[in-house]
């Protein structure tokens, strides 16, 4: 899982990583002091849980988590405290739990469990891009009959949270086509019939529209491209240098983990 912990205490930040690093279930862990430096990063990443302090000054823990929420509805919050009596407020913003300080990893461990067992919306869809896309929906394959509409689910999903606007689909599915009213029909009919393919496999949710821009909802997903770019090392070990190869428009991203590996950011 991909982790978040903000404690306004340098001390508990360090105990925490150290805690950390013996609980496999934490494939990457971001750490902040502060309340609005961790809101900002979440903008850009992909986050499953977050450990917060509830007593911090400015951005308290209780406040945090609803700001959270706003930017990734589905993030699991596990408060931190010294005072239990703080329990009755952890369960008012809807928080998968709590532990006490001074915690151990074992306490860790059963709220990354609990969590585990919630994270339903990213665990129903697993993306696979590496070497090539594969896609399964509560554990089944998902099918796509044409290849366009797959195709159009991969560019979904290279793009994430940047989204997709018509006129790029069209440069990537069909570079030698025009611009014009007629591809940018053919555009919205591939779209629908992947729409269509989602929604019959129940997973229909995981796109959206807004303005002229498609989007996947990266935090309904569960996708090794987003869990190597969030900074997990063991997703990453299964990269060679090949990315959704079946796509040549892949190829600018595959080069940034190309450059990725040769500079060991992974």
């Amino acid at each position: 899982m991909r982790v978040i912990y903000v404690d306004d205490e340098q001390p508990a930040l360090d105990n925490f990583r150290l805690t950390a690093a013996g609980i496999n279930e934490i494939h990457s862990l971001e750490l902040f002091q502060d309340g609005e430096a961790a809101l900002e990063w979440v903008k850009g990443h992909v986050v499953d849980v977050a450990f917060l302090d509830m007593e911090m000054p400015g951005l308290n823990g209780l406040s945090l988590a609803g700001r959270l929420r706003e930017v990734i509805p589905n993030i699991r919050v596990v408060f931190v405290t010294a005072y239990s009596q703080y329990a009755l407020d952890a369960w008012s913003v809807d928080a998968l739990g709590y532990i006490l300080k001074p915690y151990t990893a074992a306490e860790v461990h059963k709220e990354l469990k609990k969590c585990v067992y919630n994270l339903l919306p990213s665990q129903r869809v697993v993306i696979q891009t590496i070497p090539t896309l594969s896609v399964t929906v509560n554990g089944k394959p998902l099918q796509f009959t044409r290849e366009k509409t797959r195709e159009l689910f991969a560019l979904l999903v290279d793009r994430g949270e940047g989204g997709l606007a018509a006129s790029e689909g069209i440069a990537c599915l069909w570079p030698d086509r025009p611009d014009d009213n007629n591809t940018k029909s053919l555009f919205r009919v591939t779209y629908k019939r992947m729409a269509d393919v989602l929604d019959a496999a129940g997973a229909g949710d995981i796109i959206e529209t807004k303005a002229d821009r498609r989007y996947l909802r990266v935090e309904q997903v569960d996708c090794d491209l987003y869990r190597i770019l969030a900074g997990d090392a063991r997703t990453a070990k299964k990269y060679a240098g090949q990315y959704m190869e079946e796509y040549s428009w892949a190829e600018e991203r595959n080069g940034q983990l190309y450059r990725m590996l040769l500079n060991g950011d992974f």
